[in-house]
């Protein structure tokens, strides 16, 4: 009877075994439960005090840090060294999880810790390029002495933090997934860059557009997809006079240089499937039928109340947890600024100084092209009639719960091979598609954040940003001397008209790229005469723009925003009226930016209604297209629609197309050209008209709307589904259907996975005054009641003051402090 004896202590040892050690998948559960040790570990007291004394190697004078009550912090620091070592420090303090899983997604590493559900994304990180980018750009950033310095002491303020932690003391996520934090690099900042850059630019339509040029034919296509749209208002005024360029535009060489993709009828799906993981989603761009992209805008004194110009700023990103930017404010000897800051890298990207102030919104001009490469064997390829070698680089792919993968990555004169029968484009087409990206480039985007900080005037704001490059963003500038301006500032290159809109062969040197355009000749206005700049992703300049572009641009909110600030203001308005010009104020900024009007609502409603006879006004009543939350209109209106949408185009395009014509085009088509052709079904044998396809899209908006209310799920919020996800994708970290209005396509462009990421007001008054928010909170830890306390201001269109103390403030008006000093 012995083994009566045995079996219990054999059951014990086993279950100690298996809680002690990884299962599969699943970090060693011990752990985790450990009441002392574990997650529990991660629960924040609600007095929790965030008074500390540091004492750390490495500071070089005594750092104070004064904190807000929702943990703001205000560094003040005797030289930069300190300054950015205290900012790694603490970035590292609320958000270390956070900024080390963004880079590991960044160079493709996330397979490690998440397993083979990651491998194609990872796959897809290598192919692209990222660490080429990443390690030609450090190079850049390490050459020049200011950002050298710069990066090291905040790589050393995040190691210091690493350094300090116990197991107990690592943030939860860690634990949970089973890994620990590596240290810091510099590459890992370089890194972190590299990936916004690849968010707001690496997407591109060359493929898209190759497939449908070929599909529709070149005359066709430019009906479709012009590369203008009716009516745009350029982000550089209308009539801004630009100088002579100074490169002549090169001559198009023939069409022989056009790769061309055969026509595939399948069904497929892209690389980037249903599994990736929510980290590796979290900047993904927003659904093109509803708009994509940012805002700003600045008024001049003219305009405002105050006389004082005010610059507002709402990039719209990934709505995640923990938040995409920290807020804070860094002063030290020279510089004095305060603004978003991306956990992961030194300085303020987005924000305002005692000077100047200045926010940012995708430009979307293309930098990303495409080329096919004609591969002779495994080593070689084709290039100006010869045998060129390929450069090899195997990349090794680590991942959790088996054995590495490795994936071969041919480099070329057009880059890497991103595309090819192992890992085909989203046609399938089995081409070797090579990748020249802006991205590639070695530039310093570091020191254009370091010289923004502490630009004065806007000369020197000027200066700054000729250093950034890659992403090109549309930067909007107010002072307090009363000035301000607007740049689509990013490197481009003087390509011959249509050079890289199509995916080219790449077996000669004429679809190589070109020089490039001096920094200096981009697109900017200076104290236009219109009194205000306002950007939003459209169009960046009129036709006079004297070199060629093209890119992927959004036209809705820029008709909203300028048709908002201009209100009253328009000089027809005023002549129509005899009403004086409205000067407007915060107030009106904070509405504005809230704003949940539908430009491409109010269109649709208008054309349908008189095609159809008040058809949707019967149906939706007196409602007048604002995206409000609690309303049920816009959810029955947005079902409409994409029925009607897909019904329009779904007919004229196989399945495997990606892309269908814009919204905008879409909308002025059924303006101008009710009869046209594509309002007819062309799989149905009888001639179908516009009349008809709205009455089919009337009938399944029905059928869906039906099941909605079934359900209680008709409500604008409910159905749209805002949510902050947590960025492993853990549900009881996230937060869904908030109660907020607007979509892609309306100013507060908060739709299910995107929207405003920081809110910015700040009016240049002698002393700056700033207002902001932003969804979600300074803690990255689940476990704090810092994690979310942002969420309901954001939601209700709420604003924090930004308490911008002057230099030298000599006594701490928050609730905490922090001392740094010298230590051993």
């Amino acid at each position: 009877m012995r083994w009566f004896r045995i079996f219990p202590l054999a059951i014990t040892v086993g279950l100690l075994w298996l809680l002690h050690h990884p299962m599969g998948k699943l970090p060693a559960l011990a752990k985790i439960i450990d009441p002392v040790n574990g997650a529990l570990a991660a629960a924040e007291d609600v007095q929790e005090n965030f008074n500390k004394n540091l004492k750390l190697i490495g500071i070089q004078a005594p750092v104070q840090i004064w904190m807000e009550e929702r943990l703001v912090p205000h560094i003040q620091a005797q030289n930069d060294h300190d300054l950015y070592f205290a900012q790694g420090y603490i970035h590292a303090y609320f958000r270390l999880w956070q900024m080390d899983i963004q880079t590991r997604a960044a160079g493709g590493r996330v397979s490690e810790v998440a397993g083979e559900k990651a491998i194609n994304f990872d796959r897809g990180q290598r192919r692209k390029g990222m660490v080429f980018g990443a390690e030609r750009s450090l190079a850049a950033m390490e050459a020049e002495p200011r950002t050298k310095a710069m990066l090291d002491a905040y790589r050393d303020g995040i190691n210091a933090f690493i350094h300090s932690l116990n197991y107990r003391q690592l943030p939860l996520e860690y634990k949970l997934m089973g890994f620990y934090p590596e240290d810091w690099t510099n590459l890992r900042t370089a890194l972190l860059m590299k990936y916004m850059a690849d968010d707001l630019t690496g997407r591109t339509d060359d493929i898209a557009y190759t497939q449908l040029r070929d599909q529709l034919g070149q005359d066709q296509f430019d009906f479709l997809f012009p590369e203008r749209k009716q009516g745009n208002i350029p982000v550089v005024p209308q009539g801004t006079r630009y100088e002579p360029a100074s490169l002549q535009a090169p001559p198009a060489p023939s069409d022989s240089v056009w790769a061309h993709f055969p026509q595939n009828t399948e069904t497929v799906t892209a690389n980037k499937s249903e599994t990736t993981p929510k980290f590796m989603e979290m900047y993904a761009p927003a659904d093109a039928a509803t708009g994509i992209g940012s805002n700003n805008w600045a008024l001049s004194g003219s305009k405002t109340q105050s006389g004082k110009p005010i610059l507002c700023n709402d990039p719209h990103l990934g709505l995640n947890l923990p938040s995409l930017w920290f807020e804070m404010q860094l002063s030290a000897p020279g510089i004095n600024t305060y603004g978003a800051s991306l956990p992961g890298a030194p300085g303020i990207v987005i924000g305002f100084n005692d000077n100047i102030s200045w926010g940012l919104t995708n430009n979307y001009r293309d930098v990303k092209d495409f080329f096919e490469i004609k591969q002779l064997d495994e080593h070689h390829y084709q290039f100006n009639g010869s045998a060129k070698n390929f450069e090899l680089k195997i990349e090794t792919i680590k991942v959790k719960g088996r054995k590495d993968l490795l994936d071969t990555v041919r480099y070329t004169l057009h880059g890497p091979v991103m595309y090819d029968a192992s890992f085909p484009d989203e046609t399938h087409s089995n081409k070797q598609l090579a990748c020249t990206w802006m991205g590639h480039r070695g530039s310093n985007e570091l020191l254009a954040v370091y010289l923004l900080n502490r630009a004065r005037d806007y000369a020197q704001f000027v200066r700054a940003i000729q250093n950034f490059q890659c992403p090109a963003q549309n930067f909007a500038y107010a002072d307090v001397a009363g000035n301000i301006a607007i740049w689509g500032q990013g490197q481009f290159i003087n390509k011959w008209r249509g050079q890289g809109k199509y995916v080219m062969e790449g077996i000669d040197s004429q679809t190589l790229w070109g020089p490039d355009i001096p920094r200096s000749e981009n697109p900017h206005a200076f104290n236009p005469a219109q009194g205000y700049v306002a950007s939003a992703n459209q169009q960046v300049t009129d036709s006079s723009y004297p070199y060629w572009y093209n890119g992927s641009f959004t036209e809705w909110r820029s008709w909203e925003i300028n048709e908002k600030i201009l209100g009253s203001n328009s000089p027809q308005t005023q002549q129509n009226t005899g009403i004086a010009a409205r000067k407007m104020t915060i107030t009106d900024m904070m509405t504005i930016q809230n704003n949940n009007d539908s430009k491409l609502a109010d269109e649709v409603l208008n054309v349908i209604d008189t095609i159809n006879k008040n058809a949707l006004k019967n149906w939706l009543g007196s409602w007048s297209g604002t995206m409000q939350a609690l309303d049920k209109n816009p959810t029955d209106f947005h079902i409409f629609w994409s029925m009607l949408y897909r019904d329009i185009w779904q007919d004229e395009f196989p399945q495997a197309q990606h892309k269908w014509p814009s919204t905008e085009r879409t909308v002025q088509l059924l303006q101008q050209v009710p009869k046209s052709d594509y309002f007819d079904d062309k799989n149905t044998s009888q001639k179908e008209g516009l009349s008809d396809l709205v009455q089919r899209a009337l009938l399944e908006a029905g059928d869906s709307l039906k099941k909605l209310k079934a359900e209680n799920k008709s409500e604008w919020y409910l159905f749209k589904n805002t949510s902050l996800t947590h960025l492993a994708k853990l549900g009881p970290f996230s937060y869904e259907h908030l109660k907020i209005g607007g979509w892609g396509n309306t100013i507060n462009a908060a739709s299910g996975n995107h929207g405003p990421s920081w809110r910015m007001i700040v009016e240049m008054d002698t002393h700056p005054k700033g207002y902001g928010v932003y969804p979600g909170g300074q803690s990255g830890n689940p476990g704090s009641q810092h994690y979310s306390d942002y969420i309901n201001y954001w939601v209700e269109g709420k604003y924090f003051e930004l308490n911008f103390l002057p230099q030298g403030t000599s006594k701490n008006p928050f609730r905490y402090a922090w001392t740094m000093e010298t230590g051993k």
